[in-house]
């Protein structure tokens, strides 16, 4: 389906619109990787699954490869992640839609690893509980691999009978070439992780016993293990039946670059997540604050060629890093530099460190790809995300601060038409899902399309969102369509006061939580909204909640959404009082729901049965139903048709000039 109509904004609008599908459409690029010889670059490309490639391009003027990402024998699989092995070899992550009996719909995504091989054209299956431990420069043909196996203590008679079971996670040499495993070290039925040094020798390794309550860390010397910690394991109860573990060490990642130890992600003071160093000789713990106040560490960024720890990252309101490497982090310095309202990231680099991929998000960009030669000095523009999408089309994102009605500081990102000024605009808030997630600065597809239509776009950062700690989200528990939803409203009554919203023209739009959201702003503060979009809305808990008790596995997310929300089994007047769908208001606002029909994770039920309540109460509602596609809107078509649906209703319902 393609999107023809040209959206007008009036006399307020100076410059003529594009077409919205401009911002619909599926990245044109992703995962742009540079090959370990700095001659060749790797990427996804295709902005629909049917057109998507795995593309590889010469930078010396050679021809490109091209492989198309299903075949007979991958088929129907969705290519999300691609990495080099080595100059010959590439890793690609797939997602496949397959059927397995007792999962939703006998239907589910599960994950598959791929190798190609860009002399031969061909692919091999990579074992799809493997995980890669070290790329070996001086060995291209060889990667160390970490990987489970199913060993029988009783031999033979005891695997044909299939008792004595149990699984191993050893280390192994993969020999790219021959398709061929060679077991490095021996784990145990504990063995949970392996640390190798910059070298690819095994350094330490972690057991776990879940049932048994501890964990240790072995430093290795050769095939010799030396227990150097030993802790017990507290569990921490949630819900009815619910366990979370509890560690100091969590899982050991990498080494340091100056390899005085292993860095870890520590939970400290039972609130932020922080950088740690783990001293393989003592055992001790060394405590690094390697985020900003209040934001929660992100990740580690390691260097492939030694799989060293060079860059922690988080992100607060834009992206950050604490950079352990001083000359990866003045390169980066130079960069962020030349893109002061942009986050900058160093996605990729040559066994030299001479040719890089430098990835640049936010500020006027729907996120481009550079490449920069530090021997010429020269930095190359390669491609953009969304080309159909001019630079004066991607409109400003400014974080803004606001307080709830119980004090607490809130913040979120707003996204503002490029062309209009702000004041007295009319307003679409976007909550995002999760609701234990959160929104990032820079392009948002969402965001962006509305704001191209005339609107000023809200997206909160609400209490029980995720990255600023765990109290943060602890805030959130029991808050459903209370204090979260709260927090919500006060955003819309925030750019009020501030003049920049026009109080009677404000709808509500959100997805998954943040279809929730919607309904919950429509049900329970419909004074508040002219109109609302829910997509892949909960609208029903009781409802949800017993749908989910019976998927396989049901039972630990049901004991996750008990802590988050309260007890539907025994608190049925509450979860009523906060069921959208049991309270359809008398001054109902127009309402709009999307789903897609495949959806494993709130299924596409919930909006039938808001619809349903909607139309006994006598009230306007559109249910438009994506075929084909499921949660998460993975098809170029699912986008367009949501966008164009989206238009529609808000031109029919709040358009975003005065009629």
């Amino acid at each position: 389906m393609a999107l023809s109509f040209m959206v007008g904004g009036g006399a307020a609008n100076a410059q003529p619109t594009i077409d919205l599908s401009a911002y619909a459409r599926l990245p044109e690029i992703t995962q742009v990787r540079i090959s370990p010889n700095g001659e060749q670059l790797a990427m996804l490309t295709g902005a629909d699954r049917s057109e998507m490639r795995l593309l590889v391009t010469s930078l010396n003027g050679g021809p490109a490869q091209a492989f198309d990402a299903s075949s007979q024998d991958i088929n129907d699989l969705l290519a999300f992640g691609v990495n080099w092995l080595s100059d010959r070899y590439l890793l690609v992550s797939y997602r496949e839609r397959t059927r397995l009996p007792g999962a939703p719909a006998d239907q589910a995504d599960i994950g598959r690893l791929v190798v190609w091989d860009l002399e031969e054209g061909d692919y091999t299956e990579f074992a799809p509980n493997a995980q890669i431990e070290a790329i070996l420069p001086d060995q291209p043909n060889k990667i160390i691999v970490s990987a489970s196996i199913a060993r029988f203590r009783e031999g033979a008679a005891g695997r044909n009978r299939g008792d004595g079971r149990y699984v191993e996670v050893n280390l192994y040499e993969y020999d790219l070439d021959r398709d061929d495993y060679r077991r490095i070290l021996r784990g145990t039925p504990n063995t949970s992780n392996w640390v190798l040094d910059a070298n690819a020798n095994p350094i330490a390794r972690q057991d776990f016993s879940y049932e048994d309550r501890w964990l240790r860390v072995f430093r290795l010397d050769q095939r010799n293990a030396q227990m150097v910690h030993e802790e017990d394991i507290a569990f921490d109860d949630f819900g009815r039946s619910g366990r979370r573990i509890e560690a100091r060490v969590g899982n050991l990642v990498a080494p340091s670059a100056d390899g005085s130890g292993v860095w870890f992600a520590e939970l400290v003071d039972d609130d932020l997540m922080r950088g740690s160093l783990f001293d393989l000789q003592t055992g001790e713990i060394q405590s690094s604050l390697v985020a900003p106040e209040g934001f929660d560490l992100g990740g580690f960024v390691t260097d492939w060629r030694t799989g060293a720890v060079i860059a922690a990252s988080w992100d607060g309101r834009r992206r950050g890093y604490t950079w352990f490497d001083d000359e990866f982090g003045q390169l980066h310095q130079q960069i962020s530099e030349i893109f002061p309202d942009s986050d900058v990231a160093l996605s990729s680099w040559d066994r030299d460190a001479n040719r890089f991929v430098i990835s640049v998000s936010g500020g006027q960009t729907s996120t481009d790809y550079y490449l920069l030669d530090r021997s010429s000095g020269e930095l190359s523009f390669l491609q953009t995300q969304y080309p159909e999408v001019p630079q004066d089309r991607i409109h400003p994102v400014e974080t803004v601060e606001y307080r709830s009605s119980d004090g607490l500081r809130l913040w979120g990102y707003m996204t503002h038409p490029v062309d209009r000024p702000l004041e007295n605009l009319p307003m679409v808030v976007l909550p995002h899902g999760g609701p234990q997630a959160r929104d990032s600065y820079g392009f948002d597809f969402w965001a962006q399309p509305l704001a191209e239509m005339g609107y000023l776009v809200f997206q909160p950062q609400f209490r029980g969102s995720d990255g600023q700690g765990d109290d943060f989200v602890r805030l959130g528990h029991g808050e459903w369509g209370r204090l979260m939803q709260d927090d919500v409203t006060t955003s819309v009554q925030h750019f009020v006061e501030q003049g920049m919203v026009d109080a009677d023209r404000v709808c509500i739009f959100g997805w998954s939580y943040g279809g929730y959201a919607a309904l919950a702003g429509y049900s329970l503060t419909p004074d508040t909204y002219r109109c609302a979009i829910a997509g892949a809305p909960v609208s029903d808990i009781l409802d949800m909640m017993a749908w989910q008790g019976n998927q396989p596995g049901g039972v630990g997310s049901v004991n996750y959404w008990t802590e988050y929300i309260g007890d539907w089994r025994t608190q049925r007047d509450e979860m009523i009082a906060i069921s959208p769908a049991r309270n359809i208001p008398a001054n109902a606002p127009a309402l709009m729901l999307i789903h897609g029909r495949e959806d494993f994770i709130v299924p596409y039920e919930q909006s039938e049965i808001m619809r349903d309540a909607v139309q006994a109460a006598g009230k306007p509602v559109e249910l438009v139903t994506i075929e084909g596609d499921g949660h998460n809107l993975l098809f170029r078509n699912s986008r367009m048709i949501t966008v164009q649906a989206l238009h529609d209703f808000l031109m029919e319902h709040n358009p975003p000039d005065p009629r």
